[in-house]
């Protein structure tokens, strides 16, 4: 009967189905790329509030631009926050002008920011 040569042959099968599988899913795995540049943003933030002052502004504006410049050599958008969080660090720097650009640059590539970035900017003409 071939239902016992099948039976017999049914192990190597099987090992090869999961092989497959587990490739094409180790292959998925390592085949995604991000959606945003983050750089080092993540890393600003979290020395920026788990240990206060190890970052100055002019330390975080050289490596966002860094990082902005990174991203567009590699034609990813920038992460969402970052345009934002160098317009803060423009702003501590007394730099109106360029903390402005920042934020409107923000709340163009992220049109969910707007209530955000117009509190700041709101904030930002107070100090005038």
């Amino acid at each position: 009967m071939n239902i016992s040569k099948n039976l017999k042959h049914s192990p190597k099968i099987i090992y090869f189905i999961t092989a497959f599988f587990l490739l094409l899913a180790l292959g998925g795995c390592a085949a995604k790329k991000s959606t945003f540049y983050w750089g080092e943003y993540e890393n600003l933030l979290y020395g920026m509030y788990i240990e206060p002052g190890s970052a100055d502004s002019t330390t975080q504006i050289s490596t966002l631009l860094n990082d902005i410049q990174k991203a567009e050599a590699q034609d990813i958008p920038v992460a969402p926050g970052i345009h934002a969080h160098l317009g803060y660090m423009y702003a501590l720097e007394g730099n109106v002008a360029q903390s402005k650009s920042e934020f409107m640059t923000e709340k163009t590539l992220f049109p969910e920011s707007a209530i955000l970035i117009d509190g700041m900017m709101n904030r930002l003409e107070g100090t005038k």
